[in-house]
């Protein structure tokens, strides 16, 4: 019976995060990205001037990793690096105007994650959204 409960859960979160890859990657290809790089434009856009430390941990990913993908984006001209005034040895990271119009043309485009997003919200009431949220935060607690 606790094999079956466990398996259960694992099965549970596994097809949940696949789904959620699948549209990302649809949406990523759909504009000639990868699904790393459409999720650190995300998260670019959300937090400008971020340093590449930070950057990483909001993208769970290591400091090489981010490295690479902010490279590539660096090419195709839809981040930029800035030297901090701050402290010239920190970079802050940060959306081009050319990144800015692609993240608002994918968002535009009715990005499939997007969408279902949006009809999670509006197939779950605001206390069912409030529980998922607690009991995701609970088991991340529990699995840190």
């Amino acid at each position: 019976m606790k094999n079956a409960f466990n398996n259960e859960v694992l099965n549970s979160f596994s097809d949940i995060n696949r789904l959620i890859f699948k549209l990302a990657k649809s949406d990523a290809e759909r504009n000639d990205l990868t699904v790393v790089q459409l999720k650190t434009l995300y998260k670019v856009s959300s937090f400008p001037n971020i340093g590449l430390v930070e950057l990483a941990e909001h993208l769970k990913l290591t400091n090489s990793t981010v490295s690479g993908v902010i490279d590539r984006l660096v090419q195709s001209e839809l981040i930029q690096r800035n030297v901090s005034p701050a402290d010239r040895r920190a970079i802050t990271i940060h959306l081009t105007e050319k990144g800015e119009l692609k993240l608002k043309q994918i968002i535009k485009e009715e990005s499939d994650l997007v969408q279902k997003l949006i009809e999670i919200k509006q197939k779950l009431s605001e206390e069912e959204l409030n529980q998922l949220l607690e009991i995701h935060k609970k088991i991340a607690e529990i699995l840190s």
